[in-house]
């Protein structure tokens, strides 16, 4: 039986990323994968960058690992060739375990 896809999905996994402190770049593979209810060209892209980062023929679906390597939170989009519709976007997100805007406080007695 061949299941029908019904939705448009582009998901990243992992979709966060955790880098030590803030504004270090933080590294993870990622993997994006696609879904489409019709069979198309399709691009994968970045959205800050513009860059294509793969592109497939008459799909439905697709995955693409990449290694992410960023300061800031990156949007990934999937656009037909056809039409040059974005159909579907995603993000993996930066997080800091350190912070430089820590807050010091400081206890006067008057």
């Amino acid at each position: 039986p061949t299941s029908q896809v019904a939705e448009y999905t582009l998901d990243a996994t992992p979709n966060k990323c955790v880098a030590l402190r803030e504004g270090s770049n933080c590294y993870a593979i990622v993997t994006l994968h696609w879904q489409q209810p019709i069979l198309g060209d399709y691009c994968l892209r970045n959205v800050e960058s513009k860059k294509v980062m793969q592109c497939w023929l008459s799909q439905q679906e697709g995955s693409h690992t990449y290694e992410f390597n960023s300061a800031q939170t990156q949007h990934f989009e999937l656009i037909s060739t056809q039409t040059g519709q974005v159909h579907n976007q995603t993000e993996v997100l930066v997080n800091w375990v350190y912070t430089s805007k820590q807050k010091k406080r400081r206890w006067r007695l008057f």
